[in-house]
């Protein structure tokens, strides 16, 4: 914390320091103005507006100047050309010299005139130059956009600003005069952050999506991931949980490429950070942009970790000769839980339960005396009765600014989710604090980002997906209560010794309390023309600990018993204590060049860098601990799987040689080429070493002149291509030594229990996966930029995948991995963005829309099937990684005629309205021979669609985000009702089951638990489990109002916007029982078990915020 605050005493004393002078040194002889700018701006901190069609009607000039002003070398530039320019505050705007006017008698007369200017939403726009043409008579637009300046009646008023296009206006001697201004699309080249740098949007070759701050401000998402789903091509995320505490989920950039960790990269203001849910830390206001970098071309410079793509988060930072700006905002709301099953009401789940087993030739087991008693009311649903409305609250502060040598931002943030569990204060609070500092000292420029962040969770100490199948798994009869009034808690005949709401509010908690520092210096000097040195060194620090307490509270029956149920268990009070620290050493150097000479641009650079990684953590478990303390005593028992530090320490390290060269003819052929060489302390010295390189070509077709009528009437086109290598070091460490480990109570000897040892075998020949990939892109502007479009095919091919070997089960150890697979992967991406302007409305419109599919061409072995219940899932070459793999259905058996003619599983004998199966050999047996792929759950046909509409200061906005295919496999009660034995519920999406008056039914007929006809309907595991997840959800729908300048400036305000908003209110899915982003697998595939559907349930948020500006 003290050297946050010496840093930001720093920036305030550079704040106030005094300007140093801009000046130039500069010899050309006979060179285009274009060069003479882009020397200008180098050396400078001005920026120049101007139209590259002015500067066809210059002549070359010829300058030496050194140490001179800027107005001087302009002096210079501009003498006898057809141009001229102005200086406002740090840009230069060049135009055209105006013709001489003349004005005699009353016209010349000088009147004094005031007015507005806005833009086409009504907002002031503050800071627009107003001048009289021909003259040096100007004036500037204040905070509410309003004007004075004195002129003659029939003069021309050219008002200007920086992104907006010029318009010029007679004054015919009226006293107030308001001006409209249209956005100009074109004036300014959009810079796009690239690894180690950035460039010119019209410059970069390689696959870049960039999502802006406006797409995730002001949304009342829990984290950053959450905000990007749906906003660029190819970034997958699904939301798998949705619980403030555990909120998994995926997050995948052009599909799946190999069998290990297919996560992107995470690189946050240059450093980089290998968990990508590392974002998740920051507050989503303090974002500037995210740039996404999909192919070899633009991610080869991350070499060895980027074969997944990079997400590069830049942080907002102040802006030179900024007067300070103060940024409140602040959203509060409700997240809602929405329940997608619906049980049936008690007497109807007690008569079709009945059903079940008369069906299966055994007497119903609910009487008529229960079923009437049924009949008289319902209890509530216990899973409605786990769950509650959950406040969310998120609030901002930034302070932004700057001087003529130096920046600076301030931030505070806080957010608030309370958890939709019921229980002792359940949920998770974040606290961000974030300074970025810059300051030029002459040709030297400092930068210090601070960033701290604390993450405090509390949360149900028990695992979710039980709590939530033990509360949806009873039927709503009226005999079973969570919770009397008399505050006791009941057990029923399903649950025996266990109460969900109970084991939430009595049964103790997890309390997590992570805090994370990162702190980072940069310096930066140019050397001579055109190279300048940087030095970068970052210190991630992780402290993080997590507190389990298990507690004993007494569970009643109904009856009126006074001894509670659960007696024996009294003194089950537990504790487990967890303690880590991570610390993340980063430290980069490098050359910078670039240089212009004529329409030749050529630039470079060359680094190295070092990543060191060390953790240390323990953990020590007790139980029959103290049960107000938590400390041990009389009789407590120290868990064996306990640890210290001696087998909590990870320690790693990557060296990194890496560098880009690139060249640009007149901004029309472009080049460019980038490596990386990486070893890895991952790897045996023999393999410690990889390099990745890459190289991109682009080719601005508008650019020449035979495709000049496009860039005259349509705008822009550019045809862009990359190759390159990718790698992957995703293994864990140490896996080229063999290692030991000890395992408790593996023997009796004496009648004691003792361990053994386990050992894992190493592979010294372990080595990189490389990932090959192939781009192929265009970009396009249509309707002079008001409609712009961008197009990419790829490929990737991945070898030397790495992959755990198969053994024979009497080896008696583990084997490491080995480079034993290979995949390939294509896709394609479109995205199209367009903003139309009519009357005092403006709206914008942007699409996304990608695929990506992948299979299998190399695996030890060809084949392997998993299966998790009655799910399997294949590994074959020539196959989606993970399918589905199971039986298909024929129908259900109308009659014992069709039974005789069909081919059966053996030792099943079916009846009508059980599950008929497809003989695909024609054996006549139903068997393993008889399985077929049935899908893949990888999310394809990917989109997402933004629309926002401005009106007199009004504001619409919403983002829909949707996946057009996906194949979803589902099991449990879910599926089957009264499932297993385990289930005793049936709900509502089920009723449509086979019965003689329903033969055209969904479902099979009802029959119970472990009889043949139950295990043939849903054991075998067939497309009956799977299910179409296609959806398209309104992902969020913003309504805000700004008010008008003239009223907040009263208060001193500069901006005031109110807002309201909601999040997932609306979902359209074929089947509405379940979540369509319900899955078991994670990011790379992989699944611990079968999805059963016991998913936190989906969240609707409504709610309300206000931003204030001064």
């Amino acid at each position: 914390m003290k050297l946050t605050l010496i840093f930001l005493l720093t920036a305030l004393l550079q704040v106030n320091a005094g300007s140093f002078a801009q000046q130039v040194s500069l010899t050309e002889k006979r060179v285009g103005l274009e060069q003479v700018f882009r020397e200008i701006k180098r050396q400078t901190d001005y920026d120049i507006f101007y139209n590259l069609d002015m500067l066809q009607q210059t002549q070359p000039i010829s300058i030496s100047v050194r140490n001179a002003p800027v107005r001087q070398v302009l002096d210079i530039c501009f003498r006898n050309q057809p141009l001229s320019y102005y200086i406002e505050g740090k840009t230069i705007i060049i135009r055209q010299k105006p013709a001489a006017t003349t004005l005699t008698g009353a016209a010349s007369r000088q009147t004094s005139v005031s007015g507005r200017v806005t833009d086409q939403a009504g907002s002031a726009l503050p800071g627009i130059s107003i001048r009289v043409k021909g003259s040096t008579n100007g004036s500037v637009t204040d905070a509410e956009g309003r004007f004075r300046i004195t002129a003659a009646t029939g003069s021309v008023l050219v008002f200007t600003s920086i992104g907006y296009q010029s318009k010029e206006v007679t004054f015919s001697g009226q006293p107030e005069l308001n001006v409209q201004l249209e956005e100009d699309r074109q004036a300014l080249n959009d810079v796009v952050v690239v690894g180690y740098g950035t460039q010119r949007k019209a410059s970069v070759v390689g696959a870049v999506d960039q999502v802006r701050a406006a797409q995730i401000e002001d949304r009342p998402v829990g984290n950053v991931m959450q905000a990007l789903q749906g906003t660029a091509p190819s970034l997958v995320i699904q939301q798998r949980s949705m619980n403030p505490n555990d909120n998994t989920m995926n997050i995948n950039l052009r599909g799946i490429s190999t069998f290990g960790n297919n996560s992107p990269l995470l690189v946050i203001d240059g450093i980089i950070n290998e968990d990508v849910g590392a974002m998740n830390n920051l507050n989503p206001n303090d974002i500037e942009s995210v740039s996404i970098l999909k192919d070899a071309g633009s991610a080869a410079i991350y070499g060895s970790r980027s074969a997944n793509g990079v997400i590069l988060i830049t942080t907002k930072k102040g802006k030179k000769g900024m007067k300070p700006t103060v940024r409140l905002s602040a959203l509060a709301g409700s997240q809602n839980p929405e329940i997608l099953v619906k049980p049936l009401k008690g007497y109807q789940n007690a008569l079709l339960r009945n059903d079940s087993y008369v069906n299966s030739g055994a007497n119903p087991i609910y009487s008529s005396e229960q079923i009437r008693q049924f009949a008289t009311g319902d209890s509530e649903y216990f899973l409605k009765g786990i769950l509650k409305n959950g406040f969310q609250q998120n609030h901002n502060i930034s302070v932004q600014g700057g001087s003529d040598n130096s920046t600076y931002l301030v931030s505070l943030g806080y957010y608030d989710q309370r958890s939709n569990f019921k229980g002792p204060d359940f949920g998770l609070r974040r606290y961000n604090l974030r300074t970025n500092l810059t300051t030029d000292i002459g040709k030297l420029k400092l930068s210090a980002i601070m960033w701290y962040d604390r993450n405090d969770g509390k949360s149900f100490q028990g695992d979710n997906g039980f709590l939530i199948a033990n509360s949806s798994r009873l039927p709503v009869y009226n005999n079973y209560v969570l919770k009397g009034e008399n505050g006791r808690y009941y057990n029923n005949d399903v649950l025996t010794n266990g109460n969900p709401l109970m084991d939430l509010e009595q049964g103790g908690f997890i309390q997590q309390n992570n805090d994370h520092f990162q702190g980072s210096l940069n310096a930066e000097i140019e050397i001579f023309k055109g190279l300048k040195a940087r030095g970068i060194a970052s210190l991630d620090l992780r402290p993080e600990n997590r507190l389990i307490r298990r507690f004993y509270h007494p569970l009643y029956n109904l009856s009126g018993d006074e001894t509670p149920v659960n007696i024996q268990n009294s003194a089950q009070y537990s504790i487990e204590d967890y303690n880590g620290k991570s610390t993340l050493l980063n430290l980069q150097a490098l050359l910078d060049y670039n240089r212009s000479f004529g329409k030749h641009n050529v630039y470079g650079l060359a680094a190295f860098s070092n990543e060191s990684y060390r953790q240390r953590r323990f953990e020590l478990r007790q139980q029959l601990v103290d049960p107000v303390l938590g400390i041990p005593t009389t009789g407590t028992i120290f868990d064996k799987t306990s640890y210290n530090t001696v087998g909590g320490t990870t320690e790693r390290s990557i060296y990194s040689w890496f560098g880009r060269a690139g060249y640009n003819l007149a901004d029309r052929y472009l080049f460019e080429a980038n490596f990386r060489y990486d070893g890895s302390s991952k790897f045996a010295r023999s393999n410690r070493w990889g390099f990745f390189p890459s190289v991109s070509l682009g080719w601005r077709l508008s650019e020449e002149t035979f495709f000049r009528f496009w860039k005259d009437k349509l705008g822009d086109l550019k045809i862009r291509g990359s190759y390159g290598q990718l790698g992957n070091q995703a293994v864990d460490d140490y896996q080229t030594f063999t290692t030991y480990d000890i395992y408790q109570d593996q023997y009796g000897f004496n009648n004691v229990s003792l361990p053994g040892t386990g050992y894992t075998f190493g592979n010294p020949d372990l080595k990189w996966e490389t990932n090959t990939t192939f781009n192929i892109g265009a970009d396009a502007t249509f309707l002079s930029g008001k409609l712009t479009a961008s197009f990419d095919y790829f490929r990737k091919n991945t070898k030397d995948i790495l992959l755990t070997p198969q053994t024979p089960l009497v080896l008696g150890g583990a084997v490491p991995r080995a480079n034993l697979g290979a995949m390939v992967n294509n896709g394609w991406e479109l995205t199209l963005n367009y903003q139309l302007r009519h009357s005092d409305f403006v709206h914008n419109f942007g699409v996304n829309l990608a695929d990506s599919w992948n299979k299998v061409t190399r695996f030890e072995g060809d084949e392997q099937i998993s299966k998790s219940d009655e799910i399997e899932r294949i590994i074959r070459v020539g196959l989606p990684l993970y399918s589905y793999f199971g039986y298909k259905r024929a129908g259900l058996f109308r009659n014992a005629d069709e039974i005789k003619e069909s081919a059966l599983p053996i030792g099943v004998s079916p009846s009508p309205g059980d599950v008929k199966y497809v003989d695909r050999n024609g054996d006549g047996i139903i068997d393993d021979n008889d399985r077929f792929v049935l899908g893949h759950a990888f999310p394809r046909l990917t989109f997402g669609f933004n629309y926002d509409i401005q009106w007199k200061g009004f504001d619409l906005n919403m983002l829909w985000q949707g996946v057009g295919k996906r194949d979803m496999a589902l099991r449990g009660e879910t599926i089957e009702p009264f499932h297993g034995g385990y289930s005793f519920v049936m709900f509502e999406h089920q009723l449509d089951y086979w019965t003689p008056g329903n033969p055209d039914a969904y479902w099979p007929r009802l029959t119970s638990p472990g009889t043949a006809s139950t295990s043939n309907n849903y054991g075998k595991g067939s497309d009956f489990n799977i299910f179409d997840a296609s959806y398209i959800r309104l992902k969020n729908i913003q309504v805000g109002y700004t008010l008008p300048t003239a009223m907040s400036s009263k208060a001193g305000m500069r901006k005031v916007r109110l807002f309201v908003s909601g999040q997932n209110l609306l979902t359209i899915s074929k089947n509405t029982f379940i979540d369509p982003e319900s899955t078991e697998f994670g990011s790379s595939m992989n699944a611990g078990g079968a999805n059963s559907a016991r998913n936190y349930p989906l969240l609707k948020y409504i709610g309300a915020g206000l931003d204030i500006e001064f």
